[in-house]
Order: C-alpha cells, then sequence, then structure tokens
C-alpha cells in the first residue's frame, strides 16, 4: 500500500510541473456562478491528472498500478444520454464513491483536503470542487465524436 502511495504522490508532483496547452473554452470564469474553469484546470492538474491523464481519459502515469482503471471523464455526458452530470460529479469529489467495481476506494475523498487548501476563503472547499466540475464539463467528447 505505501508503495502505491509512493507513487502516486510522485506522479501527481510530475503532474504539478506539466502545463498542459490552454484550450479557450477552459480560460472562463462564469460571473453569475462565480465558478473559474482555469483555477479548476489547475486543481484538477494538480489533484487529479496523476490517475485521469492530462486530458481526462483515465491514462494518467498512476493508472496502470490501480486495481480498477480510472474513469474516462471525457466520456461522462456521452454515458448519461448527452448530460453533464454535474451534480454526481461534484458528489463523488465531495463524498467518494463506494462501488465494488472501485475496489478499496482507491479514489481518494477530495472534499475534506479541499477544505485544508484555502480554510479563510473556502472553508468547505466547495469552490475548488466547482471549478473541477465546471471544468470536467469542457473535457467531455464533442457531438461529432459521440457519433462515431
Amino acid at each position: 500500500m505505501w508503495l502505491l502511495q509512493l507513487i502516486c504522490c510522485g506522479a501527481a508532483l510530475a503532474t504539478i510541473f506539466v502545463t498542459p496547452q490552454a484550450n479557450d473554452k477552459t480560460d472562463k470564469i462564469n460571473e453569475a456562478s462565480g465558478v473559474n474553469t482555469t483555477s479548476g484546470k489547475k486543481t484538477f492538474v494538480k489533484y487529479c491528472a496523476s490517475c485521469h491523464g492530462l486530458d481526462g481519459t483515465g491514462t494518467g502515469p498512476v493508472a496502470s498500478a490501480l486495481k480498477s482503471p480510472p474513469t474516462d471523464l471525457t466520456t461522462l455526458a456521452k454515458n448519461n444520454e448527452g448530460k453533464y452530470p454535474a451534480g454526481f460529479v461534484s458528489a463523488v469529489l465531495k463524498f467518494g464513491r463506494n462501488l465494488s467495481a472501485h475496489g478499496l476506494q482507491e479514489m481518494p475523498v477530495w472534499g475534506s483536503r479541499f477544505k485544508m487548501i484555502d480554510p479563510v476563503n473556502d472553508p468547505t472547499g466547495q469552490r475548488h470542487v466547482d471549478d473541477i466540475v465546471a471544468y470536467i464539463a469542457t473535457l467531455q467528447i464533442s457531438n461529432a465524436s459521440k457519433s462515431n
């Protein structure tokens, strides 16, 4: 178990130093909701990309060490009748996902960890969750790709 944690930590550190190419649709702040996909992308790269990959397809550097492969986050809408399940993604980030397919609950429960990032301005960690949820929405495969 400590070896898996060491691998995850090393991969997470490696992804911090990788700067993915900017994408116009991700560099937006939704003024009405306060959601910031640019911040969401940075948080995703730091905390999620080691398993889910920079592109969200589940091919991060730690993926092969996991008991079950990470979810391909680019197909969430496709697999949900074309609707991005933002509430479900938020709940998984905050509370985890206790399914037998996940084996030993390999995906961390990020909600409790995000509370510690900015306890003054984001004491619940909800802003980080919302930003990541919004960023993952931008990763969804296009309609043209869905029909293939």
